[in-house]
């Protein structure tokens, strides 16, 4: 595998066979997501080769789309049982909400806006790999080396999760029933879903089937994760970029020198403008989505923490909750944090220009750097549907006050209503 200049290419020629940018930022989750069909972006000049991809990707989410309403139709028979499995409906909850959310989230990558996003990063990146300031490209690559460790713990506890589930039926506690009184170990799958067979008497052909839905499943949910990581990120570098190049501004005094000082300073006006359009675009395409994550992520906070009081307490059940928990948490802090640093940086920047002499230059500079001001000292934002923003305080405000409210209250399908009901609300108020 080859690079040439811009792209990366499967083999050196033909050039129809390039397939996938060179680029560093996306590099792991990029190549992962080819594999499932949910990279936005092929390059490849061939037709056909475009076409099979596509084929291919279509077949998978629409067989992700069939596995998804089977799980909701065994959670409708859950809920009119006659007598409820408390446990398997909240966990059936949890996974299902995550698996419906990557779905939505899919569906946006997909969209024109998001797929403009993923091409500014591609050419942006190989302009600041190209830039003659060596402390840019270095900014830009630590940013990039902290992306890739972000991405790699986040992959590995994934997939932790996803093999504590598939390895969870044989070290579980099996449930009994009699019939003609004789009693009968009944089997379980990994993931609570419906199916067209009879489970019992096809256990291992079950099993096998439920082990590739929730391989593709967590394929698609930590892959597409992983790449709204990236969109998130870049962001904040470029924040950072700007940051560095309005702190070294040389705003030299005199007649002859005021001319370039203008340009100077407009080139990193429209590079303010670009990160303003790209938060923007990225709200455009991904607010709903976002607060459709925000919503399952408040269910699942109230029925992990249910589930820690309905379950039988050993070694097995712990590793396996706490390891989904520690998971959902660190998503939700990438997101979080990363949010919370957009809306910190982009304000910065009023900071950094008020550090230069802004006061010894002429008055066309000196418009342009407080209409610069102004408009920094408004924060950047990552929207979560209309309500509000991606900040810490946020996380954390809604986090503490669902997890309590959820271990001081009984178990039930009602409590899951209500604690998702306070985080609703929580969340709206402090957005204000």
């Amino acid at each position: 595998m080859v690079s040439n200049g811009r792209f990366l290419t499967i083999f050196p020629k033909p050039d129809c066979l390039q397939l996938l940018p060179d680029n560093q930022l996306f590099q792991i989750p990029m190549y992962l997501s080819v594999l499932v069909g949910i990279w936005p972006i092929i390059l490849t000049e061939s037709k056909w080769l475009k076409k099979a991809y596509r084929l291919f990707a279509t077949m998978l989410y629409y067989y992700y789309l069939e596995y998804i309403c089977r799980a909701y139709f065994q959670l409708v028979l859950l809920v009119r049982a006659e007598h409820l499995n408390l446990e398997e409906i909240l966990g059936n909850l949890c996974i299902t909400l995550i698996y419906t959310v990557s779905m939505i989230r899919l569906r946006a990558f997909d969209t024109q806006q998001i797929k403009t996003l993923f091409s500014t990063i591609v050419d942006a990146e190989t302009l600041i790999l190209q830039d003659p300031d060596p402390e840019v490209r270095k900014i830009y690559l630590a940013v990039v080396r902290r992306n890739k460790v972000s991405h790699f713990v986040f992959f590995i506890c994934g997939w932790m999760v996803s093999f504590l589930y598939f390895l969870h039926p044989f070290f579980m506690e099996l449930p009994t029933m009699k019939v003609n009184n004789e009693t009968i170990t009944l089997k379980t799958l990994p993931l609570s879903t419906w199916w067209p067979i009879d489970v019992q008497k096809h256990y291992w052909t079950a099993y096998c089937w439920n082990v590739f839905d929730g391989t593709l499943g967590s394929s698609f949910v930590i892959d597409s994760d992983m790449l709204a990581f990236s969109l998130v990120v870049f962001a904040v570098c470029r924040l950072d970029i700007l940051s560095y190049r309005l702190q070294r501004l040389q705003l030299a005094g005199g007649q002859t020198s005021q001319q370039v000082n203008w340009e100077n300073f407009r080139n990193l006006i429209v590079q303010h403008q670009e990160i303003i359009a790209y938060v923007d675009t990225f709200n455009d395409g991904m607010k709903y989505v976002m607060l459709f994550d925000f919503l399952q992520c408040s269910v699942q906070l109230a029925t992990i923490t249910l589930q820690l009081l309905v379950m039988k307490i050993n070694f097995q059940n712990v590793l396996f909750v706490g390891v989904f928990l520690i998971t959902m948490v660190m998503r939700l802090v990438i997101y979080y944090f990363n949010g919370n640093e957009i809306i910190y940086k982009s304000q910065q920047l009023a900071i950094d220009i008020w550090m230069t002499d802004w006061y010894k230059q002429s008055h066309n500079v000196k418009h342009m750097i407080l209409f610069f001001s102004i408009r920094a000292q408004r924060p950047l934002k990552f929207l979560i549907g209309p309500f509000g923003v991606l900040s810490l305080e946020t996380f954390i405000t809604v986090s503490d006050a669902g997890i309590s409210h959820s271990f001081q209250t009984s178990p039930s399908l009602l409590q899951i209503i209500k604690a998702t009901y306070s985080y609703m609300m929580l969340f709206v108020n402090t957005s204000k």
